[in-house]
């Protein structure tokens, strides 16, 4: 089974922490809350399409493995400068989106998709990019278990 995921929003990485005034650790991304509930929204959206129902969740059981088939971030032109070119160069850092994206669809905390048990059932990732969006950030993920 294929999972195709089209998340509209601003990729926000995960993984750079800041120390918060009270002394807690904040993500450093203020995006990434917004952004974990839009590749949520998009997961629900590809549920309800496939006719998948939510209380069976997750799609991809705890021992199967999971293989992203692509992940293509769509980045805005206020992200990823980098002087001299066009290129999306810089922050935020392509295994950080990846970090966020993971964590969105996967594992028991709340405000996942549970698209997966656990993100430790990732066994391959193809086909990662990070590219300048034309028209809408965001990012399209296809994950399977790895059979088709």
């Amino acid at each position: 089974m294929n999972l195709t995921i089209a998340a509209v929003g601003r990729p926000a990485p995960q993984g750079s922490k800041q120390l918060g005034g009270a002394g807690q650790l904040l993500e450093q991304s203020a995006y990434l809350p917004a952004w974990r509930q839009a590749v949520k929204i998009a997961t629900y959206e590809e549920y309800a399409r496939r006719g998948i129902d939510p209380r069976t969740l997750p799609v991809f059981a705890a021992g199967t493995p999971v293989v992203i088939e692509s992940c293509t971030f769509f980045v805005g032109p206020d992200q990823c400068r980098a002087e001299g070119t066009e290129e999306p160069l810089g922050t935020p850092d392509i295994d950080k989106l990846l970090r966020a994206v993971l964590d969105a669809l996967g594992g028991q905390q709340k405000g996942s998709a549970r698209a997966f048990a656990d993100d430790s059932q990732v066994v391959e990732i193809r086909g990662l990019r990070k590219v300048r969006a034309t028209t809408q950030t965001g990012a399209l993920i296809v994950i399977s278990d790895g059979r088709d």
